[in-house]
């Protein structure tokens, strides 16, 4: 892929490995943060657009393995995490980022997002011979307006 040379002065090369992806996107195991996790089905509140940034959407809308807490990171730094029929939201610069999810394993999505702009990531969960998996994914807007209808909002407190 070629790259204009007037777009590329502000962007750093993306990483060449997962070891490095995954490193950016969680980042160092010291700054890891662990959650205690609920569910608030008192309220359904939904994100209000920031002037200038992308609103950005974390649903993990199935109720498979509901218990395993799904958290995110997005550049290496800790946002939230989610259960079963759960989300979260929270706006981002313009740019590129690194997005990881941490359940069993950990799943990275580099997504460049745009200002004034909703993006939908699902956390989703899938069995595996050993242990559940998550994986990170881009939903389209359809999909995602059924799952927030059926979700509530994640809360939770960070526990040292």
């Amino acid at each position: 892929m070629v790259i204009p040379a007037f777009c590329q002065k502000d962007q750093e090369p993306e990483p060449d490995s997962w070891q490095a992806r995954e490193l950016k996107a969680c980042g160092a195991k010291d700054k890891e943060v662990n959650y205690a996790a609920d569910t608030d089905e008192t309220k359904h509140p939904t994100g209000e657009p920031t002037a200038g940034k992308a609103l950005i959407y974390i649903l993990r809308p199935s109720r498979m393995k509901s218990g395993v807490q799904t958290k995110l990171a997005v550049d290496g730094e800790w946002k939230g995490v989610n259960r079963g029929r759960n989300y979260f939201f929270f706006t981002l610069e313009p740019g590129l980022h690194y997005f990881c999810s941490q359940a069993k394993n950990r799943s990275v999505l580099v997504l460049t997002v745009e200002a004034d702009k909703t993006y939908y990531i699902e956390q989703e969960m899938r069995f595996s011979m050993r242990k559940p998996r998550n994986d990170l994914a881009v939903i389209g807007d359809a999909d995602a307006k059924t799952y927030l209808a059926n979700s509530y909002p994640s809360t939770w407190t960070v526990v040292p």
